[in-house]
């Protein structure tokens, strides 16, 4: 995230709001990046319809094609005239996750950046089940947005677990902080630190020697978070610079959407690792009970190899 060179923005049939080409613009900038806009296209009425002999199928999909980049150039239009150099790519995909994986894969860029999906029955823009599977599965920086803009002075959190599970890589929490820190320096604003811990519950107690030292158990242990959160802000040179830290007791997924809430964030940095299909996201979390109750956009990066 300190350097961003080349971002992938994928779209999808539907217009793109202003806010996010407003947020693709500003941070191309910011980083000097070129963008790239793509769009997986399929139409089944098309393939499936029996009007067409195998050469017309081909010339009514090329036409098809054809006009979803005259569709996308006009989006191109309006960045190019904002002084960002952009490129456009249609594919004919009919499964959308295979088919953006496979252009990450081949445009190699230093970001992703795609837009929320409206739902319509909630009336609220939600993370549908592409944005899951690129949570799970894209290899570069992902840039989740929702549909609206950033305060001229972003407010960047990141979501930090110093006290690391035998699952979760080394190096992530130190990731995450770099692509916090990247994205203050670069957008400016202002960069927070969370980090969310459990208390040991009265259940653990099972006699009255270890009820007397329940309390010094819970200070020990909130002591043990605060000291690792410390060790991680030395280590990358913070411990007495300006960041805002927040130490929560509760669970992440409940604790964390309250913080940003609060403090207006507009962009929360989070690690993201590949786990299996009933675990699957940060920091131990459930994906579904963080991110769809945030109101923030969301970044997530994973471990350098």
């Amino acid at each position: 995230m300190n350097t961003i060179n080349k971002i992938l923005v994928l779209l999808d049939k539907q217009p793109p709001a202003p806010e996010l080409l407003e947020k693709i613009i500003f941070v191309a900038r910011k980083y000097g990046a070129i963008l790239e806009l793509f769009e997986c296209c399929y139409n089944r009425p098309l393939v499936s319809s029996h009007l067409f002999d195998k050469q017309g199928a081909a010339h009514a999909k090329h036409g098809y094609l054809r006009g979803e980049e005259k569709r996308l150039q006009k989006v191109a239009d309006r960045i190019e005239q904002a002084g960002v150099e952009v490129s456009i790519d249609v594919a004919w995909e009919a499964d959308e996750e295979h088919g953006a994986l496979v252009k990450i894969e081949r445009y190699a860029p230093d970001l992703v950046v795609k837009n929320c999906r409206y739902h319509h029955r909630l009336a609220e823009f939600l993370f549908g089940n592409l944005d899951w599977q690129l949570v799970r599965h894209c290899p570069v920086p992902l840039l989740l947005i929702r549909p609206q803009s950033w305060k001229p002075s972003p407010v960047v959190v990141t979501a930090l677990d110093p006290l690391q599970d035998k699952e979760h890589p080394a190096n992530l929490d130190d990731n995450v902080l770099r692509a916090g820190e990247a994205l203050v320096e670069h957008l400016g604003g202002v960069l927070h630190l969370f980090h969310a811990y459990q208390t040991l519950p009265t259940s653990v107690v099972f006699d009255d020697t270890l009820m007397l030292n329940f309390e010094d158990l819970r200070s020990r242990l909130a002591e043990q978070h605060r000291q690792a959160m410390a060790d991680l802000l030395t280590s990358h040179g913070l411990a007495q610079a300006e960041p805002t830290v927040h130490l929560a007791h509760g669970e992440v997924h409940k604790e964390l959407p309250i913080y940003t809430r609060e403090v207006g964030a507009d962009i929360l940095v989070m690690g993201g690792m590949e786990r299996n299909a009933s675990d699957r996201l940060f920091m131990g979390s459930t994906t579904e009970n963080v991110l769809d109750h945030l109101e923030s956009d969301v970044l997530v990066v994973r471990a350098v190899d």
